[in-house]
């Protein structure tokens, strides 16, 4: 009957240390060798740095391109405000004619006419509306009241208009196109914060993988320790030295760190699919072999130095600073909108007429036959509701935009604070997680030898167990973690990791 029970007892470790072998290859192969262990399922490795996390995020992430737009878009509209601005040529060529019945006891009467004219009108920074017009016309006709009866004349003239309140001042008049300048450059800064998020939270995701199967590790560990505790469980039972029910504790603890292990398995997969997923790369049939280590731990500079850098390079920071220099724009602009509208116009213009055109031209540059204008236009809306409605808008948004300005510092502070503290716990936990790893290692050693000696209950080996395992993981989390609390360091900053 021993005889028989030491032979199932020996049956029983070995099909244990068949499946603790495999686990432990498994294991091996899903967090150590991805390529040899999976080129039979045919996966595409990519061996992946964090540099190459923040570049290929850069270029592949789709958020990232659809921001990138925005700055072009921006840019078209400048394009549009130039447009007020643009000179415009306007010709024109026209003939008519005219036969009509006679009132007077006199022959009927047949005019025609060509025209054919050209111009050149705009608007100057200045405000200055401006029209060049050349004007050309040849007269046919068999009117008696006429002396030519077939002439030709000629005209060319200069007309400005100018504002002198309403409209006044290049400021004024180029306060759309300025706008649209600093939307442009608003876009790049919302561009670039973008650009920083999004990277920073790609190179956190690279080391969350780092630790997910950092966790695989720790839990094959603490399922290889159970594993091979079952073993001598069992060698101790054949050999009367325990009783049959402690192999029950065993068994129900190896259970439940093969679930362990699955879970960890899991959390690495849905990791590296979110790395993959903001690196736009294909789910299936691609593993990521991560090549980079977490940084060695370094004292970041003191916080006054990180707040300072923090105002100075955060781009949202920046953003708001240009939104309320163009909100000051257009509050100056809505004021000066306010005034009345006073114009002052002038022309000047010359021409020439007679039966030839060539002697039309000399007549009109000799200067014998001007014309001159000049006045004042002037215009008072009596209640200028419009305009005065957006004067006061204008001026409200000017002081949102200072609160606005003032929350964002504020934040940046808090952030800057957070982040800092962040670290320096990071950093200390290292130091901790060494020394408790350490500390585990030592305990699970005597403990082990506690039992074999019959000094120690299985329960308790079990326990300094996933202790150790547990250590194991904390130290490799706490690197990871201050791996990421110096990318936040980083973005508080407005700084690539």
């Amino acid at each position: 009957m021993a005889h028989r029970a030491a032979h199932r007892a020996a049956h029983q470790a070995a099909h244990r240390i068949k499946l603790s072998v495999f686990f432990v290859i498994a294991t091996m192969c899903f967090a150590q060798s991805p390529s040899t262990c999976h080129s039979e399922q045919s996966e595409y490795i990519i061996n992946l740095t964090v540099d190459d996390v923040i570049r290929e995020t850069i270029e592949k992430n789709t958020d990232i391109e659809a921001e990138s737009y925005n700055p072009k878009i921006s840019g078209a509209d400048v394009m549009v405000s130039k447009g007020e601005f643009d000179l415009s040529l306007n010709v024109g060529l026209d003939e008519t004619y005219d036969r009509q019945q006679p009132s007077l006891d006199i022959n009927s009467t047949a005019e025609g006419q060509i025209n054919y004219n050209a111009s050149l009108s705009g608007k100057a920074v200045t405000g200055t509306q401006y029209e060049l017009k050349w004007q050309n016309y040849r007269y046919n006709g068999n009117s008696p009241f006429l002396n030519l009866y077939s002439y030709y004349s000629s005209g060319l003239s200069l007309t400005l208009t100018q504002p002198l309140l309403k409209g006044f001042g290049v400021d004024i008049q180029l306060t759309n196109l300025n706008a649209a300048k600093n939307t442009v450059q608003i876009k790049k800064y919302a561009y670039d914060a973008a650009v920083v998020a999004k990277v920073s939270l790609a190179v956190k995701d690279y080391w969350d993988l780092v630790a997910a199967r950092k966790g695989i590790e720790a839990a094959a560990i603490a399922l290889t320790l159970a594993q091979k505790t079952c073993d001598e469980v069992n060698a101790r039972i054949a050999a009367a030295m325990a009783a049959p029910v402690d192999i029950y504790a065993a068994e129900a603890e190896t259970a439940i760190r093969e679930e362990a292990l699955l879970e960890a398995e899991k959390n690495a997969k849905n990791a590296e699919n979110t790395l993959k997923g903001i690196m736009n790369i294909r789910l299936s049939d691609t593993r990521l072999q991560l090549m980079s280590r977490p940084p060695e731990p370094a004292e970041p500079p003191p916080l006054e130095t990180i707040v300072e850098e923090a105002l100075k390079g955060r781009q949202d920071y920046r953003k708001a600073l240009v939104e309320k220099k163009n909100k000051e724009l257009f509050a100056r602009y809505y004021k000066n909108q306010t005034l009345p509208d006073l114009n002052a116009i002038a022309s000047y213009g010359q021409s020439g007429l007679d039966g030839q055109y060539h002697t039309t031209i000399d007549e009109l540059t000799s200067g014998n036959y001007f014309s001159w204008k000049f006045g004042l236009v002037l215009n008072v809306p009596i209640f200028n509701w419009k305009n005065r409605g957006n004067r006061m808008k204008a001026d409200f948004e000017v002081r949102q935009t200072g609160a606005a300005l003032r929350e964002i510092e504020k934040t940046i502070q808090v952030e800057a604070a957070e982040a800092y503290n962040n670290l320096i716990y990071a950093i200390k936990k290292i130091r901790a997680s060494g020394k408790s790893l350490l500390a585990a290692e030592k305990l699970l050693e005597v403990e082990e030898g506690k039992f074999r000696a019959g000094l120690s209950t299985l329960n308790d080996l079990l326990k300094f167990q996933r202790d150790y395992a547990a250590a194991v993981y904390d130290e490799a989390k706490s690197m990871t973690d201050y791996a990421k609390s110096r990318v936040e360091l980083n973005r508080i900053q407005g700084l690539l990791p």
